[in-house]
């Protein structure tokens, strides 16, 4: 059963209750609260256009998402295309790095190297 979440007549309180015709008891004041067939159908018709509400945002948030997304990736692509014209080796960055490793492995004197003299 779907809850909903009203404000009590007498105190003002929030109130979470049943979408169901009864009766119900505010936590707050203790106030007996009598939900009727009249109140759940506005209840309904005013969840119905907050529902086009919240529709409303969320395409007005997927389209602002969306322009970042663009945005942002149009700048990383920019920055690139700078990046190779200033040095077209730059994508090369991990092998340079591991040809220096090599490197100083090749200068390091190994272990076997005293009993080979």
């Amino acid at each position: 059963m779907r809850k909903l979440i009203i404000k009590c007549p007498k105190c003002k309180g929030k109130m979470r209750i049943n979408d169901k015709v009864a009766k119900y008891r505010c936590p707050n004041c203790k106030e007996v609260y009598k939900f009727t067939s009249l109140k759940r159908a506005g209840y309904k018709f005013i969840g119905f256009f907050k529902g086009i509400y919240t529709t409303i945002v969320d395409i007005k948030n997927n389209i602002k998402y969306k322009f970042k997304t663009a945005k942002t990736t149009y700048q990383y692509m920019k920055q690139m295309k700078q990046n190779m014209k200033n040095n077209p080796n730059w994508s090369n960055y991990y092998n340079e790095m591991k040809e220096q490793q090599n490197m100083k492995k090749a200068s390091k004197p190994s272990f076997w190297n005293k009993f080979k003299k």
